[in-house]
């Protein structure tokens, strides 16, 4: 019988490695739209699977999760950032509103932002918009948003807005898949970005695949 741990400490292995090597590689023929070329020469679940796949994917209008893309999230390593690069330029905002009036959408403040913000408005008139957790010695905005317009559907104040909010939907890495960037599937563009990139995934496992080889050979 196959050892089902030592199978998944390898995928693990495999994974890490990719990360390591090929994460400029990989993000640089995904922005080429390289991936076109490998799904033409051999079946792959993001076409033969797709409509399951975005029927998945849609279910986060309703269920909170979040949805692994086939990008590598940044490291410590300097430039590292590729992945999320690509990501933003790429992600195309629907200007729903949705992460702003939603509770649990981005409405923490830091504590730049909220000096940041009342050198704007104010400190008195800030606080008055929050209120104070104890449990995270922070400011959190009263939910829906203050600052959100829902007449003109943007942001009073973009240009400054919270940390939270200027990287939503991006959020941590999921544990099955820590090295790849993660997004909130409750966002509709995030959904669609997920839809849009369903291809890319066969640039990775090509990438596993090819190092999986070697390691075994060795």
């Amino acid at each position: 019988m196959p050892d089902m741990n030592n199978d998944s400490e390898q995928i693990t292995r495999v994974r890490r490695i990719c990360h390591q090597l090929c994460y400029s590689s990989c993000v640089d023929e995904k922005r080429k739209g390289l991936h076109e070329r490998l799904l033409c020469l051999r079946p792959h679940w993001s076409v033969s699977k797709k409509e399951e796949q975005f029927q998945m994917i849609d279910q986060g209008a309703d269920v909170p999760f979040d949805i692994s893309l086939p990008l590598p999230a940044r490291d410590g390593r300097p430039d590292s950032d590729r992945g999320v690069k690509l990501f933003w330029e790429r992600f195309r905002c629907q200007q729903c509103g949705g992460c702003c009036f939603t509770p649990g959408a981005g409405l923490f403040l830091e504590m730049e932002d909220f000096e940041r913000i009342a050198e704007r408005i104010g400190k008195k008139k800030l606080k008055a918009m929050c209120k104070f957790d104890r449990l995270l010695k922070a400011w959190t905005l009263v939910q829906p948003c203050p600052f959100y317009d829902m007449e003109k559907r943007r942001c009073q104040i973009y240009d400054i807005r919270p940390a939270t909010c200027a990287k939503y939907p991006l959020h941590p890495p999921a544990k099955q898949l820590p090295y790849n960037l993660a997004v909130d599937a409750f966002c509709p563009a995030a959904r669609q970005f997920a839809k849009d990139t369903l291809g890319w995934w066969v640039i990775c496992e090509n990438n596993w695949a090819g190092i999986l080889r070697k390691l075994e050979r060795d």
